[in-house]
Parts: C-alpha cells; structure tokens; sequence
C-alpha cells in the first residue's frame, strides 16, 4: 500500500482503447490508482491512465505530472484493476 499520498492536481485523464479520453476527478477515485510510488520510495500523482488492450483483458499505464511512467497495472477480461500487490512498482 502507498503510504503518506502527496497533493494531487485533482484531475485524471483516462485513455480507452479506442482512443477516447475521459478527465475524471481524483476526489472520485482510490488513492492506489491515483497515485504510484516514485523511483525514489515516495508518491507520485497519477494525471494520465491509459488503457491498453492485452490478449483477453487490458493493462493499465499510469502516468506522472512529468509525463513518465510510473505503473502499469493490468486486469483480465471485464473484472476490475487489479489490486495494489498486482502493480509492477516504478519504472
């Protein structure tokens, strides 16, 4: 589990597969996916996810405010995120 969240912008752009973007309001979401943990141990705001298609689910890239990337996440079929212990860690 992320530990002590930093400040988020507020706001996070989703990318589906077909390429649409939705900006969704951090407020709404879990702080394992709107935040990653940093190269350096700490966290770091998550502004863009996108969704990726993979064999028979999607992955999910997450993005800093520097635009690097700081997660991929994946989730199989139509079942949900995989949890935070699912996450390959920082990149």
């Amino acid at each position: 589990m992320i530990t002590q969240p930093t400040n988020h912008p507020g706001r996070v752009t989703v990318i589906a597969p077909d390429g649409t973007e939705t900006v969704k309001a951090a407020d709404g979401m879990p702080d394992w996916l709107k935040f990653a943990r940093g190269r350096d141990g700490g966290t770091v705001p998550v502004v863009l996810i996108a969704q990726v298609r993979s064999g028979v689910g999607f992955t999910f890239h997450s993005y800093g405010p520097d635009g690097r990337l700081v997660a991929v996440t994946a989730s199989l079929g139509n079942l949900p995120v995989a949890p935070p212990d699912r996450v390959s860690g920082w990149f």
